[in-house]
């Protein structure tokens, strides 16, 4: 099979999800009938960055948008007059009335709707954890791609948190799920239903193979002199446009970076006082 790499596209997408999803479809339509419905949350304006959109303007997609911000949802509306696509001003929760699944129930969507998407900067992991009932064809959830492959990571469950999960601890997640890893963007993963996976791709995909950005993480460690180094020069925020220098981050003070059994007297009466300074600061014993 041609890679599925190599239908990257955007039409309203930002990464090329929207000819990712075009293809996997293609390719599942061949052996499954597809029903034409799709899910995204989170859904702005229903236009901006969209992974929907081009399936309900270019495809005649049924669709249950969902979207908190009550301004955004009146732009929603006006984008998508039509009936078929389901406008719900709602936050979504991962228990109780506000649940994915309870949405959904409010709304004529099947089950086995065709795709998915989860993109709420933060919560995407317990959502899709939470989501049960129904069973997608296709799930595109949002990774933090400035965390290595090598770490599972899952932020905080609270919604005031934003920090994005790992693509190691979403791919843990979708596998126990019964979804196959087939496609990585820059901040999305692609998963299909493990019964469909075999029309889609010819072989097991693995993370390293569709994100090797995460093979070139930004690690942080320390130096036995207590210098924080890390394999870059600086520690990039790109949610933020800024990249940190390493110099902004050491903890300990350039007199004190000394293996501590180096220290001068001075130097160890310094460390001390420092310490002190440092009520916090938690120790351990050393190696």
């Amino acid at each position: 099979m041609i890679p599925l790499k190599s239908f990257l596209k955007n039409v309203y997408s930002q990464n090329g999800e929207d000819g990712l999803i075009q293809e996997i479809l293609s390719r599942i339509s061949k052996k499954h009938a597809l029903n034409n419905w799709c899910v995204e949350f989170g859904a702005w304006d229903g236009v901006y960055l969209s992974n929907t959109c081009r399936l309900i303007r270019e495809e005649n997609y049924s669709a249950v948008l969902i979207e908190g911000n009550t301004e955004k949802i009146t732009q929603l509306e006006a984008n998508f007059p039509q009936a078929i696509v389901h406008k719900l001003c709602e936050f979504v929760s991962i228990e109780g009335e506000k649940t994915l699944e309870n949405l959904l129930a409010k709304t004529p969507i099947p089950q086995d709707f065709d795709f998915l998407s989860v993109d709420i900067d933060g919560m995407d992991y317990y959502v899709l954890e939470s989501f049960k009932a129904y069973k997608p064809k296709i799930i595109c959830i949002e990774f933090n791609p400035t965390i290595p492959n090598i770490l599972d990571f899952v932020q905080p469950k609270d919604f005031s948190v934003k920090q994005g999960s790992s693509a190691s601890a979403l791919v843990r997640l979708a596998n126990s799920k019964g979804y196959e890893l087939v496609e990585a963007t820059q901040c999305n993963l692609l998963f299909v239903r493990h019964d469909l996976i075999g029309w889609v791709v010819d072989k097991q995909i693995k993370l390293q193979d569709v994100n090797p950005a995460g093979n070139h993480p930004q690690f942080i460690f320390a130096g036995f002199d207590g210098t924080i180094l890390s394999n870059r020069p600086d520690i990039r925020l790109p949610w933020h446009a800024i990249a940190v220098p390493m110099s902004e981050l050491q903890f300990l003070p350039k007199a004190l970076r000394t293996y501590t059994l180096d220290y001068s007297k001075s130097q160890a009466e310094e460390f001390k006082k420092f310490l002190g300074k440092m009520s916090k600061v938690k120790t351990e014993p050393g190696d």
